[in-house]
């Protein structure tokens, strides 16, 4: 199932950072993974989310992902990151319909603690209706989750992707999902963002 990186890279060093830049890209791609967020405009809507410019990466697979992270010739790259920037960085494997973020380019990202199960519920029942008028998708929803680096905890992490950031906007506004909001929130602590994509 397709997996998603998400990184938030607060950067330090600017210009070492650059050297980063340049040189990931190339490890990204031999384990078939892509950009889909980088550095775009950035929002938090609900909550909290760390400093620092936003990247999401696509992976195929679970074992992509991990490889990736875990990629012996990714540790002298990951080390300009570490010693330019301070980073929070997670995986989360996607839904088992094969969606991927195609012709998408602006994404709602939430990182959810649920405190109510049973609250919580009829929220989740409820949100693919209230998504369906602005053609949201999700990419992620509560899937297997890893933290890589930071002390950001996870619960249950989710991706929608949205033809553009206009369409996330409308959506976390309107009229169908703000009830749902409510409901969210008393079952769930949420740290909400929305972002901009490639």
């Amino acid at each position: 199932m397709t997996t998603y990186m998400i990184a938030a890279i607060d950067v330090h060093d600017v210009e070492k950072y650059e050297t980063y830049k340049t040189q990931a890209p190339p490890l990204i791609e031999k384990h078939d993974g892509r950009y889909i967020v980088r550095g775009g405009d950035c929002d938090v809507v609900e909550g909290t989310w760390p400093a620092g410019r936003v990247v999401v990466l696509e992976f195929p697979d679970w074992g992509s992902a991990n490889a990736f992270v875990d990629d012996p010739d990714y540790a002298p790259i990951a080390a300009i990151r570490h010693a330019t920037t301070t980073s929070h960085i997670w995986l989360v494997e996607g839904p088992s319909d094969g969606l991927n973020a195609d012709e998408k380019h602006g994404y709602l990202i939430a990182n959810i603690f649920m405190t109510d199960a049973d609250k919580y519920a009829p929220y989740a029942a409820q949100v693919p209706d209230a998504l369906a008028p602005f053609n949201g998708s999700y990419l992620a929803r509560g899937g297997r989750t890893r933290s890589v680096e930071g002390d950001m905890n996870l619960d249950r992490l989710v991706i929608v992707a949205f033809a553009e950031t206009a369409q996330a906007y409308e959506f976390h506004t309107s009229d169908n999902y703000v009830p749902l909001i409510k409901i969210r929130q008393s079952a769930s602590d949420s740290n909400v963002i929305i972002v901009a994509g490639l």
